[in-house]
Formats: C-alpha cells, structure tokens, sequence
C-alpha cells in the first residue's frame, strides 16, 4: 500500500467523485478526510473509510467560506496527524443560462467551484511543508477545454479557472516539494448526472467518446491515485490528464465519421 502513512483531505468526499476518491486512497493506505456540505453525507464516507480499517474524520464544511476551510484543515491535522494529500473536488454545477443567471448565482457558483480549490491549497501549504512535500490534486473537466453540458457559464469558468489556478500553483509550490495536477473529467456516471440526464441524453453523449463508453467515478479514482503518489507521480507537476473515453476529441460520432469513410462495423 502505497500512501501507508498518509493523511488525505477529500472535498465534496460525500458522494460520486470524491466518495470514489476518498475509498481508493483509502484502499492504498492512507487516512482520509472527508469534507461535504451535508453532515450525514460526510459521515456516513468516513464510516465507509473506517470499514477499510483506516482512521476518518468527517468535515462538514463550506469551502466558499475561508474561516471554515481553515478549521477543517486545522482538524485534519489535528486528528490524523497531519496533511499529505490534498484532492479539491468540491464544486457547485447549476444549469442555466447566462442572461437568467443572477450575480449572486455566479459569485456563489466561482467561489465554491474556484474558490474553494484555492482556499483549501492555501490552507494546506504550511502543514505539506512540515511533511517536507505534498500533492495537490484539482478535480477540473474537460468543460475546462471547451464548455459545460451540465453547468452553466460558472461552472465553464471555474474550471478553466482551476487548469490556471494548477499551473499557477505548481510553479510557486515546487520548492516546497508540493505537487499540484489536475484530473479533468468527462461525462462521469455520478448522482448529479443520473438525476440531472436522461438515459438517452447520457447514452449519445457515450456515443460520442471514441471509446464509447461513459466514465465511472472510480475511472476518476484512478487518476487522481497516480497524481497523489509520489512514487507513480514523482516528477510531474502543472499537469492536467483528461478522463473522458477521449469525448473531448471527439467532433462527432464515430460511427458517423467511419460511415462516411466506408468503414461500417
């Protein structure tokens, strides 16, 4: 187990992504975090992490609000002892189009999504510099390489946002041995997808991926396990690795581009 002796923080850990998130780390040794907006979410991951005989603490926490980001990086360090691992996948998707979406919706929308990625790398630098290093790992999207599907101009912003916010990062982190990447997703089978898409929205926008398939939150998992370890990872900082079964190539429908090449299967 790779990340034994470990101490991982998971934002928006309650469900999909950052659930996924939080079990795999866990499985690889380390002690993980859990921060949700809703209580019982957060608690009930922790519960599942614990299950996999690591030690938890669940973080109910607003990362668009500074004073509770800082306590819950406070805690982190506190119970588990320190700060390693870093995964910021707290976001805020709305659908609506920009002339119907207030002010405030956006300012909501940029400081959770965006926001909240930078307060909690803030936050996590000093106690990644006791540890002599650290890895941060930025959930982004591949809206982040054009537009979102299922957000609006928000959450497109912060994501593009959070590519430059990684760079950024990396570059002033690097003397401190903190690693700063990205994970950009693409159309991810998580609760808020299957809530907000119906089966025949989800399965022609599978359609359009090369590979055919829609993502799972584990396949996210995964990436986000190779950028937190120092040894899969070592060397590489400022990087973003698209998980998208190759939709963000994709211009159209496979099966459309080979049809027209005589090429049917």
């Amino acid at each position: 187990m790779e990340l034994a002796g470990k101490v991982a923080l998971v934002t928006g850990a309650g469900q999909g992504i950052g659930r996924a998130c939080a079990l795999r780390l866990a499985r690889e040794g380390a002690e993980v975090g859990v921060n949700d907006l809703d209580a019982g979410r957060a608690a009930a991951v922790a519960c599942e992490v614990e299950a996999l005989g690591r030690r938890a603490v669940a973080l109910p926490a607003d990362v668009g609000d500074e004073a509770q980001v800082e306590a819950m990086v406070a805690r982190v360090v506190t119970v588990l002892g320190g700060l390693d691992i870093l995964v910021n996948n707290a976001g805020l998707v709305r659908a609506s189009l920009a002339e119907r979406l207030s002010s405030a919706e956006w300012d909501r929308g940029v400081s959770v999504t965006l926001g909240g990625a930078f307060r909690c790398s803030r936050a996590a630098i000093a106690p990644m510099r006791a540890r002599g290093g650290g890895r941060i790992v930025n959930i982004a999207s591949i809206a982040a390489r054009n537009m979102a599907y299922h957000g609006g101009v928000d959450y497109t912003a912060s994501k593009w946002g959070i590519l430059g916010l990684t760079r950024h990062l990396a570059f002033e982190l690097g003397r401190d041995r903190i690693a700063v990447n990205a994970v950009c997703p693409g159309l991810t089978l998580t609760p808020l997808v299957l809530a907000s898409a119906t089966e025949e929205e989800r399965a022609a926008l599978a359609r359009r991926a090369p590979l055919g398939e829609a993502v799972r939150p584990e396949d996210i998992a995964e990436a986000v396990l190779f950028f937190a370890s120092a040894e899969r990872a070592r060397l590489v900082t400022g990087a973003s690795l698209d998980v998208d079964a190759g939709l963000s190539v994709a211009f159209t429908e496979p099966a459309a581009y080979f049809a027209r090449r005589g090429d049917v299967r």
